[in-house]
């Protein structure tokens, strides 16, 4: 067996110190703890005017996260929403009442995400309101979207413009 000389030495203790460190990286990838987002999609729409982008949010660590804000290039606001249903002048929620047909979307503060849990953002519930759009929206199209959590920090997305 050949011993490793003084500069592969280096690299191979480079090497699994960067290993070593890469659990820290937990939300970074697809496979980590943290938070990840999946199958991110908005609406076309035309330039001035509003969308909405809808995604998957799944936290792979073993405590509670929030998505707390977001933004894109494509539009001058975004905003994390709910859309809830209104019956008799008060608020209920959109899984809790679907049939009454008025219908009114209004900013959050936060959305929670469990530990080990998944929180759908979907048309008729939560959501991200692209307002101001600074450019058209065209089936086919892609832009980038930043979603700020409070504990696992920025995840940005690219986001697929679709009819769906």
């Amino acid at each position: 067996m050949r011993l490793l000389g003084r500069h592969e030495g280096r690299l191979v203790r480079g090497m699994i110190l960067l290993l070593a460190g890469l659990p820290l990286l937990g939300g970074c990838g697809r496979g980590g703890a943290g938070v990840a987002v999946e199958d991110a999609w908005a609406r076309p729409a035309r330039v001035g005017g509003n969308s909405a982008a809808y995604f998957v949010v799944h936290n792979r660590s073993g405590s509670e996260d929030a998505l707390v804000s977001a933004s894109a290039e494509v539009a001058g606001k975004a905003e994390v929403h709910e859309t809830v249903a209104l019956e008799g002048g008060e608020h209920r929620d959109m899984a809790m009442d679907r049939g009454s047909g008025a219908m009114q979307m209004r900013p959050v503060e936060r959305v929670q995400v469990p530990a080990g849990g998944t929180v759908e953002f979907r048309p008729g519930g939560y959501h991200v309101m692209l307002m101001e759009l600074k450019q058209d929206l065209k089936v086919g199209d892609s832009f980038r979207l930043t979603l700020n959590f409070e504990k696992s920090g920025s995840r940005t997305v690219e986001v697929k413009v679709q009819e769906r």
